[in-house]
């Protein structure tokens, strides 16, 4: 399947749409699509049209589209990973668009052993958001996750809403009292799920205090001492 990425606002099915250079080349030059073949086109936020290439301009390319499908918002599924060591965090967002995240937000924890100047967290916060877009073509995911800079645990701990009924903290532990996850999912998914995963070396004790005063669950995930990586997935494809 050939997918492309398209902002919205779209015009109506018939109409249609120029393409950016960098979607454009990657079409024309990699896919090496050719005039009417048909493409499916995303724009990140619930839209997927079907669409046929009207000119193979590797620097304009234009599609007509066809019929428009609007897929509702999926429930928030966020994931809070703190920041591994080299490129694993992008791989990471790939993961997370794949298996259906929302949002992933990268934490800076008392263990985690990168920390990013001003400039180099802009390049590698373009760098997720680009993961996410290219892991959003390949799966054909419909909405792209919000990606968030890196933050400190206490300060994103601070910033989060009230908890309340209707959502579900949950941290992956290493402590006794972890419960199975499946022990903490009840029936009826919650509105809104938020899932924590430790950095390498896991959180302290103070920072899993602190999250437990946030009324974080701490669950057990399958399998043994995960990781990071690995967690996530393991993570997110058991919530569902």
């Amino acid at each position: 399947m050939l997918r492309v990425f398209h902002p919205a606002p779209w015009p109506a099915a018939g109409g249609a749409i120029t393409l950016s250079t960098a979607e454009s080349s990657h079409l024309v030059r990699v896919r090496r699509a050719r005039v009417g073949e048909s493409v499916e086109v995303l724009d990140g936020v619930g839209g997927v049209a079907s669409a046929t290439l009207a000119a193979d301009n590797a620097r304009a390319a234009r599609l007509r589209l066809g019929q428009i499908i609007l897929h509702p918002a999926p429930p928030p599924r966020v994931l809070a990973v703190g920041l591994p060591k080299g490129d694993l965090f992008t791989e990471i967002v790939r993961q997370a668009t794949e298996l259906g995240a929302t949002a992933v937000q990268p934490l800076l924890t008392a263990r985690t052993e990168v920390r990013l100047a001003a400039d180099r967290a802009e390049h590698k916060l373009d760098r997720w958001r680009a993961a996410a877009l290219e892991a959003g073509k390949q799966s054909g995911n419909p909405w792209l996750p919000e990606i968030s800079a890196p933050v400190e645990l206490a300060q994103w701990l601070k910033n989060l809403p009230a908890a309340k009924s209707e959502s579900l903290r949950l941290v992956a532990a290493l402590t006794p009292d972890a419960r199975p996850l499946a022990q903490c999912l009840s029936a009826s998914a919650p509105q809104r799920l938020l899932i924590c995963i430790g950095p390498e070396g896991d959180f302290t004790p103070g920072e899993y205090a602190a999250l437990q005063a946030a009324s974080f669950q701490f669950v057990r995930l399958p399998g043994y001492v995960l990781r990071v990586e690995t967690a996530c997935v393991a993570a997110l494809a058991a919530l569902g």
